[in-house]
Formats: structure tokens, sequence, C-alpha cells
């Protein structure tokens, strides 16, 4: 039970950064330069930038843990028993597909 609580918090502050990043992101590609045309070759200088690598990181790392956790909280649902195998099952690719987007923005970081 104590799991399952700490995880309901998490999910609603991931919630919340999730919510304050997409403004950021929303703000920056739309408002910051609205005549800039989105390229490959500008995200890829803007990725160079440090606020940009954190708030990409960020939506990353928490639009994972908040939708693996949210598909977990449905399984759960309808199967209330498999909570210890799903929680592994989707922590595995929560950290498969973590690594695989810190990869390709790191890429960006390379180049």
């Amino acid at each position: 039970m104590k799991g399952s609580l700490w995880a309901w918090i998490l999910h609603r502050i991931t919630a919340v950064l999730l919510v304050v990043l997409v403004a950021i992101h929303f703000g920056i590609m739309h408002f910051v330069d609205p005549t800039a045309v989105i390229t490959f070759a500008d995200s890829q200088m803007r990725l160079q930038s440090a606020l940009y690598l954190v708030v990409d990181s960020g939506l990353l790392v928490l639009g994972l843990y908040h939708g693996l956790n949210g598909i977990r909280n449905v399984v759960l649902d309808y199967w209330p028993r498999s909570g210890r195998v799903v929680g592994w099952i989707l922590a595995v690719i929560g950290v498969v597909a973590a690594g695989y987007g810190s990869m390709a923005l790191a890429a960006f970081l390379s180049q």
C-alpha cells in the first residue's frame, strides 16, 4: 500500500511538472521568435543550450513516468494481483525508453 501511495503522489507531481514544462516548451517554440521556421538545424542548435536540454530531458523522463504509471494504474484496476509483475515490466520499459531518448538527445550535443 505504501508503494501505491507514493506512486499516486508522484503521478500528481509529475502531472503538474509536465504542465509547467509543456508551457515552457510551448512558449519558447511559439512566442520567443514567432517568425522562426522550425528546422532540424535550428532544433539541433537549440538543443545545444542547457535550458532546452533540461526542458526536453524533463519532458522525456516525467512523461515516461506519468504515462507508464497511468498504464500501471489501469492494469491494476483490471488485475489487482499483478502489481509487482506489471510494475517491474513497466519499470524496465521506462528505463529502456529513457535510455533510448537520452541517447537521441545526446546525439544533438555531440554534433
